[in-house]
């Protein structure tokens, strides 16, 4: 059975390891992918911003309305950025008149007053570059725009005019349809007042929608980038999300993969591997119990020779569930130890053990955990016994016995505290003590034997420390009337400690 079990740990943990490595991808695919795409779009809207600087440029210089339209026309926009998804740069005047666009020397005189870059420029002399919310362009025919603009100074510094180039929605839509991030991944580009640009999944009423108000947005906005899980709220959908400022510019880009979907192949694994394991542990259950009949068929077969004779050596010895010297060994090792000191005037030191609240622990989890609870004591005492002369005995029920000859009370409680904490590392579950964890408390002894005196106050003293050590509220060490180590707070001793 317990090969079995650790199959199933084994495969738990490869499971576990598994996941937590697809989560892991996921972060590090959807960082890179938000830096990339951030880049991109940095890099684009930084190249037509250029355009309109030369713009600003040339206008500021003396002597240019003079030039022939050609050469104004030149002179304005040499620099502006031609691509697929870019518009026209356009110079428009105070009054938002169209006074020059790159893509004629003869503009077609258009007032674009009402236009929201205009108005924030008008408004505003320090906006820098201006990026405007999603509209459709008159220009060409209704097409999803935004507008990237800069204020042109006029004279003592009043409102010259602005100088405004497009961006079709269009360029944003065909690089995020070019991404695969799952049937419910997303990314969504939006303005730093909660305007959203451009989203895909692509819904047309997505386009310019403020979600200001939304919990994932006020994240997103709080740090310059970041991931969290959230329920997005465009379509409710939960993601990891990672989000990304675009460059100095106020953009924020988001990248969103489905919790779902970044755990489907890790439940693919989950479920080809855990049918391989049931299928073995299955195999190795059934071999151990064919094993285990054969086994009790050869010990069946034997006891009738040996029965008689491991009994009298387990009787004589050996505790048979803790594998210690039992009490009658220890009565007898004791008292010889005890002739021993007196005789060589050397210090014998004896640790009584007593497991916290056991009669609540059986009554709680059954008798065969409580079996258990006392062999893991047992190897904890085992443990902590350093030389061939200390011996551990179970003294009877749930309690043990340490005999350390030539030992003094500080080595004593040196190991008495060793072996505390051991049990304690053990951490087993116990629900009815105040620590939650299986404990022990310990009476600590020491005495110089003189001749004429019995073992027996050896014993009586550490009983009585023992005794104090549960009164004080267990878990603890106690020497010969003090204690040390208090663990929890002091509670009057309850029958069965």
């Amino acid at each position: 059975m317990s090969v079995a079990v650790g199959v199933l740990g084994l495969g738990a943990l490869v499971l576990l390891d598994a996941r937590a490595d697809a989560w892991h991808q996921a972060e590090q695919a959807s960082s890179n992918l938000t830096r990339a795409l951030e880049g991109d779009i940095a890099r684009n809207i930084h190249t037509y911003d250029l355009s309109l600087q030369g713009a600003v440029a040339a206008l500021s210089q003396p002597g240019l309305d003079q030039a022939t339209p050609e050469v104004r026309h030149m002179a304005l926009f040499d620099r502006a950025g031609t691509a697929e998804y870019l518009g026209s740069v356009a110079v428009l005047d105070a009054e938002g008149t169209v006074v020059a666009n790159s893509t004629s020397i003869v503009p077609e005189r258009l007032n674009f007053a009402d236009r929201e870059y205009f108005r924030i420029h008008l408004e505003q002399p320090d906006a820098g570059l201006f990026i405007s919310r999603p509209y459709r362009s008159r220009l060409r025919k209704g097409e999803p725009s935004i507008a990237v603009s800069r204020r042109l100074p006029g004279e003592g510094g009043r409102f010259g005019g602005v100088v405004a180039g497009a961006l079709r929605l269009a360029y944003f839509q065909d690089l995020f349809s070019k991404l695969d991030l799952g049937l419910q991944g997303s990314v969504t580009l939006l303005r730093t007042d909660g305007t959203v640009i451009a989203r895909h999944p692509f819904r047309d009423t997505d386009v310019g929608r403020d979600i200001s108000n939304a919990d994932t947005f006020r994240r997103v906005v709080a740090a310059p980038s970041g991931q969290f899980i959230g329920t997005a709220a465009l379509d409710g959908v939960e993601r990891l999300f990672t989000f990304r400022r675009v460059g100095d510019l106020p953009l924020i880009l988001s990248v969103g993969v489905s919790t779902a979907e970044v755990y489907a192949a890790w439940w693919n694994k989950v479920r080809h591997l855990g049918s391989i394991l049931l299928v073995l542990c299955g195999a190795t259950v059934t071999l151990c119990l064919l094993f285990k009949r054969e086994l009790l068929r050869r010990i069946e077969a034997e006891r009738a020779l040996t029965a008689a004779a491991e009994r009298l050596s387990v009787m004589a010895a050996t505790d048979g569930l803790t594998g210690l010297a039992n009490r009658r060994q220890f009565d007898t090792t004791l008292n010889q130890e005890w002739r021993r000191a007196s005789r060589n005037r050397t210090p014998i030191s004896l640790l009584l053990l007593d497991a916290d609240f056991f009669k609540a622990y059986n009554d709680r989890y059954g008798h065969q955990r409580g079996d258990e609870v006392l062999r893991g004591v047992a190897a904890c005492i085992r443990t902590a016994l350093l030389r061939p002369v200390d011996i551990g005995a179970r003294y009877g029920g749930e309690e043990f016995a340490v005999l350390l000859p030539d030992t003094d009370a500080a080595g004593a409680s040196t190991i008495a505290e060793r072996i505390r904490c051991a049990v304690t590392d053990l951490e087993i579950p116990h629900a009815a003590s105040p620590t939650e964890w299986a404990t022990v408390s310990i009476g600590v002894s020491t005495a110089h034997p003189r001749h004429g005196q019995q073992a027996g106050l050896l014993v009586e003293e550490a009983d009585r420390a023992l005794y104090e050590a549960k009164r004080s509220g267990r878990n603890r060490v106690c020497v010969a009337g003090h204690f040390t180590g208090a663990r929890v707070e002091p509670e009057p001793l309850a029958p069965g400690r």
